[in-house]
């Protein structure tokens, strides 16, 4: 019943507080009905609502695991296609932020909190959560880079991976900086707009990554056009040995 009815405002509210006030074995349930559904649930505006409840209130993670997010990961190249699907992944990986999901949305599922089946601390069921979904997600980017840098609604979920997933990220920001090191993209608005929120997290990573695996003479090429020079500005403001090529920066502009 909750899966047939999910997919309408009315339906969604009433699915929700079914897994927030339902016993345990009735939880239990509810998330086996959803059984080949998972992906459909995501890519719904009101059905993803309910897979957050999940989210927030069972405390048997390992259930979650198997029963809702095996699905969620297996169909990873539909969520991140649909609006919906990029607001259930966002929510996974950056909880409550007001940054990442709607204010109006997080009022909403806080109806749930309180409920008297729920025990664990929520963010220890948050992280166990996370840690769960991480690693897919963190492969999914490193391997889909390219395609993820061909719309802002997309490649907006790379730097949101790099500073929430748990794992190594590094692999995510390598796939990146080959990305711009092998096809003249700096200009693309979309991969500006991912480097320009990576560029300005804190601790610089991706810029001592860039110092690290890209030769002078490339980066001193991304100076050539206007958002690469802006990248190029960030990567010196990181800090780190950028003495030559600052000076390699300098030669360049007095032959010009």
């Amino acid at each position: 019943a909750v899966v047939s009815t999910q997919s309408t405002g009315e339906g969604s509210k009433i699915a929700q507080r079914c897994i927030w006030y339902g016993r345990v074995k009735d939880r239990k349930l509810i998330m086996r009905s959803f059984k080949g559904h998972v992906k459909d649930m995501a890519c719904d505006p009101n059905g993803y609502l309910v897979l957050c409840a999940v989210f927030d209130t069972v405390d048997d993670t390992v259930m979650v695991r198997k029963m809702v997010l095996g699905e969620v990961t297996a169909e990873l190249d539909a969520l991140v296609m649909s609006i919906s699907g990029r607001k259930l992944l966002r929510y996974l990986l950056a909880g409550r932020e007001s940054s990442q999901t709607h204010t109006q949305v997080i009022e909403s599922l806080r109806v749930g909190e309180g409920n008297a089946i729920s025990k664990n601390d929520p963010e220890v069921r948050r992280g166990e959560i996370l840690s769960a979904v991480s690693p897919a997600v963190i492969t999914y980017c490193k391997e889909n880079i390219e395609s993820l840098l061909l719309d802002n609604s997309t490649a907006s979920l790379i730097p949101l991976v790099v500073e929430h997933a748990k794992g190594d990220v590094g692999e995510v920001l390598t796939a990146l900086i080959s990305h711009l090191t092998s096809s003249d993209v700096m200009e693309q608005f979309p991969v500006h707009f991912a480097l320009k929120k990576l560029l300005k997290m804190e601790g610089g990573v991706l810029g001592g990554m860039v110092l690290e695996q890209v030769d002078i003479p490339t980066i001193c090429g991304w100076v050539d056009s206007n958002r690469g020079a802006w990248t190029v500005l960030r990567v010196i403001e990181g800090g780190g040995e950028v003495g030559e090529l600052v000076g390699e920066i300098k030669e360049k502009g007095r032959e010009s």
